[in-house]
């Protein structure tokens, strides 16, 4: 297989697992090649188990990853989507990785059908259920279970991360307009969180563009001690709000 055809065919695969559903003849406009390429990258696909090939185009393999519980309801949710696919560029097959319970991060949970061999950690019960469907392994924390965000916290779960070497973790945040680093609302899950970039060796912010006008009540990290910045910002003077990340990736959500 050709380098061109393997980055089309995870490009599909991000779309068709992020949108549920695609037809051939959009993807044979948006890759600009025949629909009989494309019925052969879905066939291809489907063979692989990462999509489900239809009649004139391709579905996600089950409705969980059209509607998680927590992410129908959430604003912003195509930026969400584009950023998540953004962001799978950011991880190695093989590697172990953390996501947390934000709804960005439950949207990069449904991309990683895409890679190959992962261990994912996370205190996320909805994350835990979506990649609970595929050959990756799944860790998931100890501790309380905060019922809002379906996250669990405390020092069980701080214990169990003190033993986890992580590659690439990716975070979220609830706002940080006017402040120095990026916050959250719970101060249960600063431990967890602070604990969670000790032991990761690359730290990954995902935020739409909505996080920028919106302050929340706790700092657990630094702009400059994160290493990428994923969102959906375009406006330069904007984005210098977080100039502190080591690079930030901006991504076109329309």
């Amino acid at each position: 297989m050709s380098q061109k055809t393997k980055k089309r065919r995870d490009e599909i695969s991000k779309i068709v697992i992020s949108e549920g559903k695609v037809k051939v003849k959009d993807l044979a406009h948006q890759f600009q090649v025949s629909s009989e390429t494309i019925r052969k990258d879905l066939h291809f696909l489907d063979r692989m188990g990462v999509i489900s090939k239809s009649h004139g185009g391709a579905t996600v393999i089950n409705d969980y990853f059209q509607l998680p519980l927590d992410v129908k309801l959430q604003e912003n949710l195509e930026a969400k989507k584009h950023i998540a696919r953004a962001t799978l560029d950011l991880i190695e097959d093989g590697s172990m990785i953390y996501l947390d319970a934000g709804s960005t991060s439950i949207q990069v949970a449904k991309l990683l059908r895409v890679k190959r061999n992962l261990t994912v950690v996370t205190n996320s019960i909805q994350v835990a259920n979506i990649v609970s469907d595929s050959e990756h392994n799944v860790i998931v924390c100890g501790g309380l279970l905060q019922k809002r965000g379906k996250a669990l916290i405390g020092g069980y779960a701080v214990d169990v991360l003190k033993t986890i070497h992580i590659d690439v973790a990716i975070t979220g945040s609830d706002g940080f307009k006017n402040m120095d680093g990026f916050t959250t609302f719970s101060l249960e899950e600063i431990a967890v969180r602070r604990q969670v970039h000790k032991s990761s060796d690359v730290n990954v912010i995902v935020c739409d563009a909505s996080k920028f006008d919106k302050t929340s009540t706790y700092i657990y990290g630094k702009f400059s001690e994160y290493d990428y910045f994923v969102t959906d910002e375009q406006d330069p003077i904007r984005l210098k709000q977080v100039s502190g990340v080591r690079k930030i990736i901006s991504v076109r959500s329309v």
